[in-house]
């Protein structure tokens, strides 16, 4: 029997529970204080935004859970601080047909929490290492679609080598851009990564800027920092971040201690469309895999042709994790965007969470 008064009470009630779900009803959004173009893109998708659905709020959705007494492992899964080993992932580096990028195309894929990654050194010659021109690494970016607030999203980009993997990927974080337009970042364009160091689980990266917009912007572009350092050295947990060797500025934030990163259910996209990839050429049938969470897993496919909707299925990913799923259309060549859209958990409307544009050859 509970002695600190937390728990159930001889009524049935359960006080600790209770409160979880006041604190969860609570949840307001930050507010984003935007400039430029990335932070004019998320501050049309706040103007748009919905009030998050029961779902999409991790301590709510598994608070209801216990009280039903469904999604017991579910529940478990989704108290943990960081997502190891928490995800159903496809086999690394799957992609669609498409021509082998160059430099700096980035090609979005599965969001592994430890991908494969290519080394930045592959040969080795009388003078020592060789280092390719350009190596594989996962790049996070931004979305806010005006539903879920702003959210991290992954592509894998073929970008220069700077040094080994993590490096090379948060220069193409700062100074690339994404493959998929709706994606975005609000680090400031002249931002540099002025060194980058490792110390045990530590890893300390020192910038020349910081993107003190405040709110969930800013925290966002912690998390975005710190998702593309671990996706690229998963023995690495925690971040320190520095700006010209000192705390990052911040009227919202106390960026002083290192940074591990948030749960995917807090900051992750709710859904990725994996494959097809943002403009690939690819054969009929269209293989359409995507990752992610939502109410009872469920995830609408729809395929546009210009504005004409041309099909639809719907496929079951997870509801409280992330689980991918995929599906197959047959069409005939041409130009198309696939759209997945999750049940919002209240009514019949679907919400968008990812759209793909490709061709059929």
């Amino acid at each position: 029997m509970s002695t600190n008064g937390a728990g159930p009470r001889s009524d049935g009630h359960d006080e600790a529970l209770e409160g979880a779900l006041r604190t969860a009803m609570r949840a307001e959004a930050d507010t984003v204080v935007p400039a430029g173009d990335g932070l004019a893109r998320i501050r049309e998708g706040i103007e748009r935004r919905r009030p998050r659905v029961w779902w999409q709020l991790p301590s709510l959705a598994l608070a209801a859970a216990a009280v039903v007494g469904l999604l017991v492992g579910v529940v478990a899964l989704g108290l943990r601080d960081e997502d190891h080993g928490t995800t159903t992932l496809p086999p690394a580096n799957q992609h669609s047909s498409s021509p082998s990028p160059t430099p700096s195309q980035s090609r979005s894929t599965q969001p592994s929490p430890t991908p494969t990654q290519t080394s930045a050194a592959t040969e080795t010659s009388s003078n020592g290492p060789v280092i390719p021109p350009a190596s594989d690494v996962w790049v996070y970016y931004l979305m806010d679609n005006g539903q879920a607030g702003v959210r991290l999203y992954r592509e894998q980009h073929l970008a220069p080598t700077v040094g080994g993997a993590v490096q090379t990927a948060l220069t193409e974080m700062l100074q690339g851009s994404a493959s998929d337009p709706d994606y975005t970042s609000v680090w400031p364009g002249s931002t540099k990564l002025l060194h980058y160091s490792t110390s045990g689980d530590l890893a300390t990266v020192n910038l020349s800027a910081f993107p003190t917009v405040g709110g969930e912007a800013e925290d966002r572009s912690a998390q975005q920092v710190v998702y593309t350092v671990t996706a690229n050295n998963p023995s690495i947990h925690r971040v320190k971040l520095l700006v010209n060797g000192a705390t990052p500025p911040s009227g919202a934030y106390d960026w002083s201690q290192p940074v591990q990163r948030e749960p995917m259910l807090d900051v992750q996209g709710l859904v990725w469309i994996l494959a097809p990839e943002q403009g690939a050429k690819v054969g009929s049938p269209v293989t359409v895999n995507v990752y992610g969470t939502g109410y009872e897993g469920n995830v609408v496919l729809k395929v546009f042709r210009g504005t004409t909707e041309v099909d639809a299925k719907a496929v079951t990913t997870a509801q409280g994790q992330f689980a991918s799923a995929q599906t197959t259309f047959t069409l005939p060549p041409g130009d198309y965007r696939v759209v997945a859209y999750n049940d919002n958990g209240q009514n019949a409307n679907l919400d968008e969470r990812d759209s793909k544009a490709f061709t059929v050859k």
